[in-house]
C-alpha cells in the first residue's frame, strides 16, 4: 500500500506542484493587500529626504465629533511626555549626530550642541528693571526659551518672502513635514535618544473621509476651553486643536470663529516692556514669533485644504497678521544688531545679549540673500506680502464672508506703506479701495467697523475725495490716529485677562513669605 501511494505521488508530482504554487501565490496576495494602503506598496507623502535613512511611521490624527460639552479629560494640566530640561540625557541608544554630517541637518545639531551649555556658561541675571512699569514680577521672571530662539526660526516667513503666496500654498504641506522632522531632531537631541522614527503621514484613499459635521461650540464655551488651555505650550495647544477641532465642517457651524479665536486670544501674546534696556524687550518679542511658527506651519497646511471656505478665510487673516508682527520683528532685529555694537562685557556675559548675538549671526546671510538690508526693504517686502494674502483672501472667501475686514485690511496695508515711503499714490489707491466698502456683502463679521465708519465719516465731509494729495494734513493725521488705535480696546482685553491667568501680581505679603 505504501508503494501504491508513492507511486500515486510520483504520477501526479506536477498537478501537486501546481497547487501548492498556486495557494502560496494567492496567499501572499491576500497577505500583501490586507497589509498594505494599496495592494502594491504604502502611500506616503512628503520630501523625498524623509525616508532615505530611516524607517517609516504613518501619523493617524483621531478626529473628535459629537457634543464639545460632553467632553472631559485634564489636558491642560498633564505634562507632556518626555520634556525635560535643557541637556538632560534620555534613555535608550544615545543620539547619533555624525548621521547628520553632511545632510541639511548639519547646522541644526551643531546649534544643538552650541547652545546645550548655554545656561551655565552665560548669566540670567534683571537689571535696570523700571519698578513703576505695572509688569508683574511673574512676566518679567518667567522661563524664555533663549535656546530654542537660537536653534529654531525666529523668521520662518524670510525664505518664501519673495515668492508669490500661491507658491507658500503649494509648498506648505511640504514646508509642515520639513518643520516636523527638525523637531523631531531637536527632541531626540534633547532627550539623548533616537527612538522617535521620521515624520510621515499617510494619504487617505479616495472615499474614505467621514462627512464632517457642524462645530456647536458658544461662545462661552470656547472661552472656557481657552481659558484652560492658555498655560499650555503652544505647540501642544494647537496639536489638541488641530485634532479635536479641524475635522469639523470648514463652512457650517463655529470652526471658523475658534480657529480666529485660538489665534487671537491664546496663540497670540503681548510683549512688556519692564526695562531701561531694550535687550529685553527684543527677546520677549522673538519668543513670541518664535511661537507663532507652529501656528503658521500647520495652519499654512491646513489652508491648502480649506481654501474657499470660511474657516480658511480665517486663517488667511492670522497668516496676514502674522506677517505683519514678522515684519515688526525684523525691526527688533536690525534695532539689537545696533545696541549689540554698544553693549558692555558686562552684558554681552549674559543670556539675552548672548542669544541675540548667535540670532545676529543665524539670519545675516539669509536677509543678504533676500535682499533685506534696511528695516525699509522689511517694509516694502512685507507689505507686497501682505497685499498678496489679503487680494488671496478677497478672491476665495465663500459668499463674501468677511470681505469688508478684507478690503479694509489691504487698504490699511497700503496707506501705512504710503506713509512710511512717503507716496501719495498708495495712500490714494487705500481710499478707493476704502469708498468700496459700502457696496460690498455683509455676511460675517466686520471687526473694522468702527474704524472704517470713522475714517468715512472724515472723507464724507472733504465730500468722499479718493486722491490723498487732496486731503489737508490733519486729515491724514487723523485717519493714521484711527488705524494705530483701531485695536486699543481688544488689546486692553488681552492685557486684562493674560495679567489675570498668565502673570498674576504678587502680593506684598506673598513676597515676605518667599523673602
Amino acid at each position: 500500500m505504501r508503494k501504491g501511494i508513492l507511486k500515486d505521488l510520483f504520477d501526479f508530482r506536477f498537478y501537486i506542484a501546481l497547487y501548492i504554487s498556486v495557494v502560496s501565490h494567492i496567499t501572499l496576495i491576500i497577505y500583501s493587500f490586507n497589509n498594505s494602503d494599496s495592494p502594491y506598496h504604502k502611500v506616503l507623502c512628503g520630501p523625498p529626504w524623509i525616508y532615505a535613512e530611516e524607517e517609516e511611521k504613518e501619523l493617524s490624527f483621531q478626529m473628535n465629533f459629537g457634543k464639545i460639552g460632553g467632553e472631559t479629560g485634564n489636558a491642560e494640566t498633564s505634562e507632556d511626555p518626555g520634556e525635560g530640561e535643557e541637556g538632560e540625557d534620555g534613555e535608550g541608544n544615545g543620539f547619533s549626530k555624525g548621521k547628520y554630517k553632511g545632510s541639511q541637518w548639519e547646522e541644526l545639531v551643531k546649534d544643538l550642541e552650541g547652545t546645550s551649555s548655554l545656561r551655565k556658561q552665560f548669566k540670567n541675571d534683571y537689571d535696570l528693571i523700571n519698578e513703576n512699569s505695572g509688569v508683574a514680577d511673574s512676566y518679567i521672571k518667567r522661563n524664555r526659551d533663549y535656546e530654542d530662539i537660537i536653534v529654531k526660526d525666529v523668521f520662518p516667513t524670510v525664505k518664501g518672502i519673495r515668492d508669490p503666496f500661491r507658491v507658500d500654498i503649494e509648498n506648505a504641506e511640504d514646508n509642515l513635514f520639513v518643520h516636523k522632522e527638525r523637531n523631531r531632531i531637536i527632541e531626540d537631541f534633547r532627550k539623548g535618544d533616537e527612538s522617535s522614527p521620521p515624520i510621515t503621514m499617510r494619504i487617505s484613499k479616495e472615499g474614505e473621509a467621514v462627512p464632517k459635521s457642524p462645530l456647536t461650540m458658544t461662545k462661552d464655551d470656547r472661552t472656557r476651553y481657552l481659558d484652560k488651555t492658555l498655560k499650555q505650550k503652544k505647540e501642544k495647544q494647537l496639536d489638541e486643536f488641530i485634532s479635536r477641532f479641524m475635522g469639523y465642517d470648514p463652512d457650517k457651524g463655529d470652526l471658523s470663529y475658534f480657529v480666529r479665536d485660538l489665534y487671537y486670544e491664546n496663540l497670540q501674546r503681548l510683549a512688556y516692556p519692564f526695562s531701561g534696556d531694550p535687550s529685553y524687550f527684543a527677546i520677549d518679542y522673538f519668543q513670541e514669533n518664535l511661537n507663532k511658527e507652529d501656528f503658521l506651519r500647520q495652519m499654512m497646511a491646513a489652508l491648502s485644504e480649506n481654501l474657499g471656505t470660511n474657516t480658511g478665510t480665517e486663517i488667511l487673516f492670522t497668516i496676514e497678521n502674522i506677517y505683519e508682527i514678522q515684519s515688526r520683528a525684523l525691526e527688533q532685529y536690525f534695532q539689537a544688531k545696533e545696541y549689540l555694537k554698544l553693549a558692555t562685557p558686562e552684558q554681552k556675559q549674559t543670556l539675552r545679549y548672548e542669544t541675540l548675538r548667535r540670532m545676529s549671526e543665524k539670519y545675516k546671510k539669509l536677509l543678504l540673500e533676500k535682499k533685506l538690508f534696511h528695516p525699509k526693504d522689511v517694509e516694502e517686502a512685507y507689505s507686497k506680502k501682505r497685499v498678496d494674502i489679503l487680494d488671496t483672501l478677497i478672491a476665495k472667501t465663500p459668499n463674501g464672508y468677511r470681505k469688508r475686514d478684507g478690503y479694509f485690511e489691504k487698504g490699511r496695508v497700503l496707506w501705512e506703506a504710503g506713509n512710511s515711503r512717503k507716496d501719495s499714490k498708495l495712500q490714494s489707491e487705500a481710499l478707493k479701495i476704502w469708498n468700496r466698502i459700502s457696496n460690498l456683502p455683509t455676511n460675517g463679521d466686520f471687526l473694522n467697523e468702527k474704524a472704517f465708519e470713522s475714517i468715512q465719516l472724515l472723507l464724507r465731509d472733504l465730500g468722499n475725495v479718493s486722491d490723498a494729495d487732496r486731503l489737508p494734513l490733519q486729515t491724514k493725521d487723523q485717519i493714521e490716529l484711527i488705524l494705530r488705535t483701531r485695536l486699543s480696546e481688544s488689546m486692553n482685553r488681552k492685557k486684562e485677562r493674560e495679567d489675570k491667568l498668565l502673570w498674576p501680581k504678587i502680593s506684598q505679603k506673598q513676597k515676605k513669605a518667599e523673602n
